[in-house]
C-alpha cells in the first residue's frame, strides 16, 4: 500500500470533553479500565493543568497529578493501519488504552501511586511551539466500538508552578474518506512503516536474540536466547552462520528487559541482557573480545543519527587513560525482524576489568573496611531505583544520588552515611576553597579523575553530564573517583530538537548552563589551582598528535564511520528515510572545531601549575607475586626517600585503580629513608618478624600492573609498570623473590634496572626511625583511626576535654586499630596515645 491509498486522523482532539478527577487518596486499580464508573468525576476540555495559561481546564495550583478518561468509538479497526499518541504533558506521565499501558515517561513507580512526584522535569511542548512527544501504539488494542484512553500526568514537585495534560490520539485510515476528526494544525505525519529488510550479511556482528515471540518490557527481565555471529580476521558476516559453531562468538541463555527512560519511547528499543549458563546460572562470558561478564547493554543509539558520538566518546576517554565501556556495532535480528545497527557494551558495574574496585560487603561498617569500595550516581530515579540523597545545584533545584553499589536494599546505613559524608565534605570544601593536602578538597578527591571528566564531557558539550548518568566511584582506602562517562548521546552540537530543545552549545560551559548538577562542580572550576590544572590537562591533551587534538578526534571518526556506512545505509533503507549521514558527520566535525577553539581561548592560563616540583621519592622494591598465597597478604611495596632532606608525605597517593593508598595527615619519611607499605599489615609482622609503616588496600596483579605515585594534586612522582616475563626477572613470579631496584638514580620504568632478591632480612625498617603516629579522619564523627609506626604498639588511647578532664579510654595492645568515640559532642578535644614509656598529644575535631 502506498501513501497515497491512506491518510491521517484524529480520533481525540485536542479540546475536547474528558472525565478527570484530581485526587488525594489513590483511586482503584480499575480507573484506567474500560468498565469503570466515572459519573463523580468532573468533566473539562482537553488540555488540562494550571501554569503557562496553556491549559483549557484549569485545575487547582500545586496540582500533585490529575487522572483522565476519554471514551471513543471505533467505527472499523479494519480501515486503522497505524495509531499514534501525541501528548504534551508537564512533567510524568502514563497512558493506558483498554487498560493496558501503552507509554510513560518520567513515572517509575508500580503501581503509580497518585502522589508520586515524576522522576524529573519536562516542560510542555505545544505553547512553545515545539512538537509533543509522540508514540506508535499497538493496534491490536482497539476494537470496534467503544475503547477508553486514559492519562495520568504527575508533577515534579509539590510546589510547581505548573502542570499539563493534553493527549491527542491519530489514526492513520486507509483509502481517502474522511471518518473521524482533522488532525491539528502542528500535526506532522509520521513517515512510512519501516520497510521489510532482506537481511543477509554484514561487515559487523551479527546478534540474534529470540524471545520466542513475546514482547520484551521495561521490567522484569524475561528469558530468551542470543547468538553472536562474527567470523575471524574480520571476514564479512552471514545469517546464515548461524548454523556454523566455528563462526559463534557466543550462544546461549539470557534475560532480557527494554532500558532507558526516554529513549523507551521509541520502536528501536534499548535493551539490558544477562548472560546464563544451561543450568540457570549467571554466566561470566567474553563477547566481541571484551573481557568475561555476565551483565550487558545493547544500545539502539537512540536520539543520534549519527550513531556515533557514544563510541567515540568512549574510545576518547579510554585514549587518555580514563575507563569507559568497551563498545562493539552490531547488527541485529530479533525473533527473525531485522531491527537496524546497535552497539553491545559493557554495564557499568564493580569489576575488575570495568570498575575495579573492592567490593564492600554488608558487614563492611568499621575502617578501613567501611572506605569503599562504592559506585554512586547523579541521576533522575527511575524504574526500581531509589534515591539515596539530594544536593543543591546552582540553578536552583537538587542533584539526585544513588547507590549503584552496594545496591539500596545491601547498603547499610553505616555504609549510606559514609559515603554521603564524603560527597557533602567535598561539597563544603571546594565551596570554602581549601586546598590543605590534610583537609582540603585534594584529600577527598582524585583530581585528575575530575579533570577528565570535565574534559570529556566539555569537548563534546554534553548537556546532561553533571545532572544525569554522572557516575562515582571510591576504592578502599582510596579517594573519590569522577566517572566512568556514560550516555553521550546528546552532544557534539546534537539535542533533543524535537522538544524544542538545543543546548550542546561550543561555546557555553555545561556545569554553568542548564543541568549544571552539583555546587562542587562549578567550586572546584572557580577555584584557581583546580583550574590550573585543568587547563595544564587540557594543553597536554589538544597538543599535536595527542589524544584530544583535532586530527585524532577527526582520525578516529572516520575510523568509525567507515566501519559502520554500510549498516547506516540499512538502517536508512528500513526507515525509509535519508538521514543525510555524510552532512551530519561534517557537522559534527564542525562542531569539534568550533569547540576546541573555544575551550582553548578558556583555559589558556597555567601559570599557577606549570612549575611543579615533586618529592624525590622512588618506588624500590615490589613484591607481587609472594609463594605463600595469591590473597595478597605477604606482598609489599618500598619506597625510599632519595634525598639528604626530610619529605613530606602527606596526601601522596597510588593513582589510577586497583591499588589504594594515601599517606596520612603529617606523615613523613627521613633522609635517605624507606618505607614499607604491606597489603596485610598482621601478616607482614608474623611473617617477616617486622611492622611495616602503613597498609594499602587490594592487590597487586600476578602478572603485569603500572604503580603510580602521585602528590596530593595528582602529580606524578614515579612510575613502575613490572612484568612477570624476561627482561624482567622471572623469579619474582611466584618463586620467592621481590624485585629490587639496583640503584635508586636508575630509570626504575625499564626492566633492565630491577634485579631479583631472596633476601627479606634486610627490609628497611629501622628502628632508629622516630615512631610516628597518624590518627585520622580529623575531623572525625564516629570513628578514629589510630596507627603507630616502626613496631609501636598502642596500649591506651585517652580522650581529653581542652580543659584537661577525661572524657573516655580505650585499651588496645595492636599497632592499629579502630576506636568508636560516638559519645562526644560537637568541639575540639585532645587525644593521648600511651605507647610504653611515651605519649603522643594530637588535637582533633568531633563534628
Amino acid at each position: 500500500m502506498n501513501a497515497q491509498e491512506t491518510h491521517w486522523e484524529t480520533i481525540v482532539s485536542a479540546g475536547t470533553t474528558w472525565k478527570y478527577i484530581v485526587p488525594n487518596t489513590q483511586p482503584s486499580d480499575s480507573w484506567k479500565n474500560q468498565s469503570f464508573d466515572t459519573s463523580s468525576w468532573l468533566e473539562g476540555p482537553s488540555g488540562i493543568g494550571y501554569g503557562d495559561d496553556d491549559d483549557a481546564t484549569q485545575i487547582p495550583p500545586q496540582s500533585i497529578s490529575v487522572h483522565m478518561r476519554k471514551e471513543f468509538q471505533v467505527l472499523d479497526t479494519s480501515q486503522i493501519k497505524r495509531i499514534l499518541l501525541d501528548i504534551d504533558y508537564d512533567d510524568g506521565f502514563a497512558a493506558y488504552l483498554n487498560g493496558v499501558e501503552i507509554g510513560r515517561n518520567l513515572l517509575s513507580g508500580n503501581p503509580i501511586n497518585f502522589n508520586d512526584l515524576a522522576d524529573g522535569y519536562h516542560e510542555a511542548m505545544l505553547y512553545q511551539g515545539n512538537s509533543p512527544d509522540r508514540m506508535f501504539i499497538d493496534i491490536s488494542l482497539l476494537q470496534n466500538g467503544t475503547n477508553t484512553l486514559a492519562v495520568q500526568v504527575h508533577n515534579q514537585s509539590a510546589d510547581s508552578s505548573d502542570l499539563s495534560a493534553l493527549p491527542v490520539l491519530s489514526v492513520e485510515v486507509s483509502g481517502n474518506e474522511q471518518i473521524y476528526n482533522e488532525t491539528p494544525d502542528w500535526f506532522d505525519e509520521p513517515t512510512l512503516e519501516p520497510v521489510h529488510v532482506d537481511f543477509v550479511s554484514s561487515n559487523l556482528p551479527i546478534i540474534i536474540l529470540n524471545t520466542n515471540g513475546n514482547d520484551i518490557p521495561s521490567e522484569p527481565k524475561i528469558a530468551a536466547t542470543i547468538k553472536i555471529i562474527d567470523r575471524p580476521n574480520d571476514q564479512r558476516n552471514y545469517v546464515t552462520d548461524q548454523n556454523k559453531s566455528d563462526y559463534i562468538d557466543h550462544e546461549g541463555p539470557i534475560q532480557i528487559e527494554v532500558r532507558g527512560s526516554s529513549s523507551s519511547l521509541f520502536s528501536k528499543k534499548q535493551y539490558a541482557l544477562t548472560t546464563y549458563d544451561d543450568a540457570g546460572e549467571k554466566d561470566n562470558v567474553k563477547l566481541l573480545g571484551m573481557p568475561k561478564e555476565n551483565d550487558w547493554i545493547l544500545s539502539g543509539l537512540a536520539f543520534d543519527t549519527t550513531f556515533v558520538r557514544d563510541f567515540v566518546s568512549y574510545k576518547l576517554s579510554n585514549s587518555i587513560g580514563q575507563y569507559a565501556s568497551r563498545a562493539e556495532y552490531c547488527e541485529l535480528l530479533l525473533n527473525g525482524e531485522y531491527k537496524g545497527i546497535y552497539m553491545l557494551l559493557e554495564k557499568l558495574k564493580a569489576d575488575d576489568s570495568r570498575i575495579d574496585i573492592k567490593k564492600v560487603d554488608e558487614d563492611d561498617n568499621t575502617l578501613p573496611k567501611i572506605t569503599g569500595g562504592y559506585i554512586t550516581k547523579a541521576d533522575k530515579i527511575e524504574g526500581e531505583e531509589v534515591e539515596a540523597w539530594q544536593m543543591q545545584n546552582y540553578a536552583g533545584w537538587e542533584t539526585k544520588y544513588a547507590h549503584e553499589h552496594p545496591k539500596p536494599d545491601e547498603v547499610t546505613t553505616d555504609q549510606h552515611n559514609y559515603i554521603q559524608a564524603v560527597f557533602f565534605d567535598l561539597d563544603q570544601k571546594s565551596l570554602d576553597a581549601n586546598v590543605s593536602l590534610s583537609d582540603g578538597y585534594p584529600s577527598i578527591i582524585d583530581i585528575p579523575s575530575f579533570v577528565d571528566f570535565i574534559l570529556i564531557n566539555e569537548l563534546a558539550s554534553n548537556p546532561d553530564a553533571y545532572q544525569f548518568s554522572t557516575f562515582f566511584h571510591k576504592d578502599r582506602r582510596g579517594k573519590l573517583r569522577a566517572g566512568p562517562i556514560w550516555d553521550l548521546n546528546l552532544s557534539y552540537g546534537n539535542d533533543l530538537f524535537f522538544w524544542g530543545l538545543d543546548r550542546s552549545k561550543y561555546n557555553v560551559w555545561q556545569f554553568m548552563d542548564g543541568n549544571v548538577g552539583s555546587k562542587f562542580w562549578q567550586n572546584l572550576f572557580n577555584e584557581p589551582n583546580f583550574k590550573c590544572y585543568l587547563a595544564r590537562r587540557w594543553n597536554q591533551l589538544t597538543a599535536t598528535g595527542q589524544p584530544l587534538s583535532e586530527n585524532k578526534i577527526f582520525e578516529l571518526i572516520d575510523q568509525t564511520v567507515s566501519l559502520i556506512t554500510e549498516a547506516v545505509d540499512r538502517q536508512e533503507l528500513q526507515w525509509n528515510f535519508d538521514i543525510d549521514f555524510t552532512s551530519r558527520i561534517n557537522a559534527m566535525k564542525s562542531f569539534v572545531t568550533q569547540r576546541i577553539a573555544w575551550l582553548s581561548t578558556e583555559l589558556s592560563d597555567t601559570s599557577l601549575c606549570n612549575q611543579i616540583t615533586t618529592p624525590p621519592l622512588v618506588i624500590s622494591r615490589i613484591h607481587y607475586h609472594p609463594p605463600q598465597s595469591d590473597d595478597g597478604d605477604y606482598e609489599f611495596i618500598e619506597i625510599t626517600n632519595n634525598s639528604s632532606n626530610t619529605v613530606n608525605t602527606t596526601g601522596i597517593y597510588f593513582g589510577g585503580l586497583g591499588l589504594s593508598y594515601q599517606f596520612p595527615p603529617g606523615s613523613s619519611i627521613g633522609p635517605n629513608q624507606s618505607v614499607l607499605l604491606a597489603n596485610n599489615a598482621d601478616v607482614f609482622l608474623s611473617f617477616f618478624g617486622k611492622t611495616p609503616f602503613d597498609e594499602y588496600s587490594r592487590k597487586l596483579s600476578n602478572n603485569s600492573q603500572e604503580i603510580r605515585l602521585l602528590d596530593g594534586f595528582g602529580n606524578l612522582i614515579d612510575s613502575v609498570t613490572y612484568k612477570d616475563e624476561a627482561p624482567w626477572p622471572v623469579e619474582a613470579d611466584g618463586a620467592g623473590a621481590h624485585l629490587v631496584l639496583n640503584n635508586l638514580g636508575v630509570d626504575n620504568s625499564q626492566a633492565l634496572s630491577w634485579t631479583r632478591s631472596f633476601d627479606y632480612n634486610n627490609l628497611s625498617i629501622s628502628d632508629s626511625n622516630e615512631s610516628q603516629l597518624f590518627i585520622y579522619p580529623n575531623p572525625f564523627t564516629k570513628y578514629l583511626y589510630v596507627s603507630l609506626t616502626n613496631g609501636q604498639q598502642i596500649e591506651k588511647l585517652n580522650v581529653y576535654s581542652l580543659e584537661g578532664r577525661l572524657i573516655s579510654s580505650f585499651n588496645s595492645s595492636k599497632n592499629r586499630d579502630v576506636f568508636v568515640v560516638n559519645n562526644l559532642s560537637q568541639g575540639t578535644y585532645l587525644v593521648e596515645v600511651i605507647s610504653g614509656s611515651k605519649s603522643y598529644i594530637k588535637q582533633l575535631i568531633r563534628k
